[in-house]
């Protein structure tokens, strides 16, 4: 009966040399920033020890929300990032205002764009909460309140904006606006085209990847709840006209707050007696294990939106750097992360490789000619007309062989009869 305790000490050994990943594992990459929204606290985190959670999941906000916060919304936060690197990326908030002093009728949509090259969150590797109402280019328009605005998706690439709105008849709408003037002070709504249908839309938890070009979503199909992945060009088709994206993910429960960076975050709020506790995971993108963090928050202070922003490498270095970024150098900075050599290093060796492999077969061409030549220089003309005596008799001996026969015949071909002149 000693197997029992042996076998829970021995399962008590693996799980405790079991290796959790960190934020570096899971990001692949040490070159990142943590951008963290939780209702209006933005909190920014520049590294993560390999033993901790990041601030914003070890230790959420427990500040109660004020009575005026129900005034405000915020539907979606963003990150604006040029694809050639040209410029740092940045920061853009859509929230939704209900004004006291107005009817509900005039609900407001406020668009902010922030720059983040904000180099002395770099000097700290600890949560600091960033003010960037003074520093942004804010533009507003109005919304209708009988349309319930529910989240917003953002293609930085094409710079179009997407709200995801339902009506109180179960309408869904989604409107797409084009942002003029991101990267400088002209911020501007250049176009407005509204999508509607007369049934609401199944699917829920939408998220973008400014890295990867994708939206996710999840999906509630024959009682499972899959996640999926579509291109971000595909919005329109998918979530208006129904088209079924890619299912990369089965049993997907949790509530996916952020898919930014090769990352998934996940938050779940769990009420209990006596206490509320706040479960968040980070898991990268390839759906390999990663690590979940608990915490107790305070019941009046559980943020409604929880967002995660991740950006990295390229991005990372531009902020970090601001005048001083060089391209080469940050490439070569995630390069030795990897393990990996100088750039161009394995093409070298495969090079020269390729060099050695000619040389040796040059070599052994070589080396057959000059066998070659040594037979043909050091054979006289007398051994080539005067066979040795060696061959002489092997000829002879091989001539004989040819003209007797053997003694010994095929059986089949002997007259075995007594008598054969009967």
């Amino acid at each position: 009966m000693r197997i029992m305790p042996l076998l829970a000490v021995f399962t008590l050994l693996i799980a405790c040399s079991a290796h959790v990943p960190s934020v570096d594992d899971i990001l692949q990459t040490n070159q990142y920033v943590l951008i963290s929204q939780q209702d209006v606290l933005t909190s920014i985190q520049t590294s993560v020890p390999s033993d901790r959670c990041p601030h914003f999941m070890a230790k959420p906000s427990n500040k109660p929300r004020s009575k005026h916060s129900s005034d405000v919304r915020v539907l979606g936060v963003h990150l604006i990032r040029d694809h050639l690197s040209r410029s740092p990326p940045m920061l853009m908030t859509v929230t939704q205002k209900y004004p006291s002093s107005s009817s509900v009728q005039h609900q407001q949509i406020i668009i902010q764009t922030f720059a983040l090259n904000v180099t002395d969150v770099f000097q700290s590797k600890f949560r600091r909460g960033v003010e960037f109402a003074k520093k942004a280019e804010a533009r507003s328009f109005q919304a209708f309140a009988t349309d319930r605005s529910i989240t917003t998706l953002f293609d930085s690439m094409n710079h179009m904006l997407y709200l995801l709105t339902s009506s109180p008849s179960a309408n869904f709408k989604m409107y797409q606006y084009y942002l003029k003037g991101l990267y400088n002070k002209g911020l501007s709504i250049a176009s407005n085209v509204e999508y509607s249908q007369s049934s609401s839309s199944s699917r829920y938890d939408w998220q973008e990847d400014q890295y990867s070009g994708k939206f996710y979503y999840k999906e509630k199909v024959d009682a499972e709840v899959g996640l999926f992945e579509i291109p971000m060009n595909t919005l329109v088709p998918t979530a208006f006209e129904g088209e079924p994206g890619v299912k990369i993910a089965e049993n997907y429960n949790e509530t996916l707050s952020g898919a930014n960076g090769g990352v998934f975050f996940n938050v779940d709020i769990v009420h209990g007696k006596n206490s509320t506790t706040m479960v968040s995971s980070l898991m990268p993108s390839s759906l390999e294990p990663g690590f979940k963090c608990e915490a107790t928050v305070n019941k009046s202070s559980v943020p409604f939106f929880n967002k995660l922003i991740v950006i990295r490498e390229q991005d990372f270095c531009m902020l970090r750097d601001g005048l001083k970024y060089n391209r080469a150098n940050c490439k070569q900075e995630q390069r030795d992360f990897l393990g990996l050599g100088p750039e161009g290093e394995e093409s070298s060796i495969v090079k020269w490789l390729l060099v050695t492999c000619i040389i040796m077969f040059m070599v052994i061409v070589l080396l057959f000619v000059y066998i070659y030549w040594l037979r043909a220089t050091f054979t006289s003309d007398y051994d080539r007309t005067h066979p040795n005596e060696y061959e002489t008799e092997a000829s002879l001996f091989v001539a004989k062989q040819r003209s007797f026969p053997s003694v010994y015949q095929d059986p089949a071909l002997l007259d075995v009869s007594v008598d054969r002149w009967n």
